[in-house]
C-alpha cells in the first residue's frame, strides 16, 4: 500500500513505542460546513477499519463498594452514600498513540490532535529521554473522548457505551456539540464517572490509610497551596513540570505532558491521577446533595463536564488533589485536558 503524503506526515508524526503500556490478550471553535461533517451524524455508522494494529490498554480491576464518609468535599460528602459496582479504569492516560492508531482510519476525526508544545506562553516541548508517543493526548473535547471511546469499543469487539447523534466539529475537526447518553449496561469503554474516578483514584477502599492521601498515592506535605513537593513522587503539575523536582513555575523553561507512568502509581496500579493532565469525567457538573445512590451519573443535563486530577498547566498542587472538583464546558479541548478510560465489569 502506497501511504499518500499527507497520512507519512501524521505517521512520522508520532513516535510507536508503547508495549509496557498495554496489556497483550491487550480555539477557533467554528460549525464545520463541510456536508461529510454535518452528515456523519449515527455513531452506529462508524466505520472501524484500523490501519495500525490497535493494542488493548491495560485496565486495573476495581472492587465496588459501598462509601461512606467524613468529606466536606469531593464526590463523596457527608451524609451522602454512595454504591459503587465492580469496574475496570485504566492505568494510565490515553496515550497520543493509542489515541493516533485508534482515529486515524477515521476520516472525520483528527487523529493527532495534541498541541501543548504549541503553546505561545509556555515551554510545552517534550522533556529529553521521554518517548512522545507515551505522552497522554491532549486538546480533546469531552466530546472527543466519548466518540474515541465508542471506535475503541467497536475496533476490540465491545458494545458502544455512548449514543452520540447531531455531531458538529470545528475546522480542526474536534467535536464541539453533540447528543450523547450513555448506557452503563454495555461493556465497551467509556470515561469514569466522577464517583468511579474519585473511588479509584483514592485507592478503592476507605479502611485503608491512603482513602485520606491528599493525592493520589501521597500524603501531602503543603496541601491546599499552589506548591507542594509531595507531588514530585507521582505527578507533574505546575511547579515541577520542567524536572519533576519542585522549584516553582518557569514558564520559558517548563515541559508541557511527561510521558506517562513515571511517576509512583497509587496503591491500585494507577498512574497520573494527580498531575499530567485534568481528566474528562462523564457527569455534568451539579451541586452534590446528601443521598442514598447507586451507581450515579449525575444529573441529565448541565453547561460543564467534571474535571479531576490536575495538570502540567493551570495546575497547582491545590487542583491535583483528589477531592477537588472542577469543570469545563464539554466543547473546550485545551492542551491540559485528557482522559482515561473506564469499563463495567461483568
Amino acid at each position: 500500500m502506497i501511504m499518500s503524503t499527507k497520512r507519512f506526515i501524521r505517521f512520522m508524526s508520532v513516535v510507536f513505542s508503547c508495549s509496557f503500556l498495554f496489556s497483550n490478550c491487550s480555539d477557533d471553535e467554528i460549525t464545520a460546513t463541510l456536508d461529510e461533517f454535518e452528515s456523519y451524524e449515527e455513531q452506529t455508522d462508524m466505520d472501524t477499519t484500523t490501519t495500525y494494529v490497535v493494542e488493548r490498554p491495560k485496565m486495573v480491576s476495581v472492587v465496588g463498594a459501598t462509601i461512606t464518609s467524613e468529606d466536606t468535599i469531593g464526590a463523596f460528602i457527608k451524609g451522602r452514600i454512595v454504591t459503587l459496582s465492580d469496574y475496570e479504569i485504566s492505568a494510565y492516560l490515553v496515550t497520543k498513540d493509542l489515541y493516533f492508531k485508534t482515529m486515524y482510519d477515521d476520516k472525520f476525526a483528527n487523529a493527532n490532535p495534541s498541541s501543548c508544545e504549541f503553546n505561545n506562553d509556555y515551554q510545552g516541548i517534550i522533556a529529553e529521554g521521554e518517548i512522545d508517543s507515551l505522552r497522554p493526548v491532549e486538546t480533546v473535547s469531552w466530546f472527543d473522548a466519548v466518540y474515541f471511546c465508542n471506535r475503541l469499543s467497536l475496533i476490540h469487539g465491545y458494545e458502544p457505551v455512548y449514543t452520540i447523534t447531531n455531531i458538529t466539529r470545528d475546522k480542526a475537526k474536534s467535536i464541539i456539540s453533540a447528543n450523547v447518553s450513555q448506557n452503563l449496561n454495555k461493556n465497551g469503554y467509556r470515561l469514569p464517572t466522577e464517583c468511579e474516578w474519585e473511588f479509584a483514584a483514592r485507592g478503592g477502599d476507605t479502611n485503608k490509610e491512603d482513602w485520606n492521601y491528599y493525592y493520589a498515592g501521597a500524603p501531602g506535605n503543603n496541601p491546599n497551596a499552589a506548591m507542594d513537593d509531595a507531588m514530585d513522587a507521582i505527578g507533574w503539575y505546575n511547579c515541577n513540570a520542567e524536572t519533576g523536582v519542585t522549584i516553582g513555575r518557569n514558564p520559558s523553561t517548563m515541559h508541557g505532558t511527561h510521558q506517562v507512568g513515571l511517576k509512583n502509581p497509587n496503591r491500585l496500579g494507577l498512574y497520573d491521577m494527580s498531575g499530567n493532565l485534568f481528566e474528562w469525567c462523564y457527569d455534568w457538573d451539579s451541586t452534590l446533595s446528601t443521598e442514598t445512590i447507586v451507581n450515579p451519573e449525575g444529573p441529565s443535563s448541565g453547561e460543564k463536564k467534571i474535571l479531576r486530577g490536575g495538570s502540567w498547566l493551570h495546575g497547582w498542587a491545590i487542583y491535583c488533589g483528589v477531592r477537588q472538583r472542577l469543570s469545563s464546558a464539554p466543547e473546550n479541548g485545551k492542551d491540559y485536558y485528557g482522559f482515561r478510560l473506564a469499563r463495567i465489569i461483568r
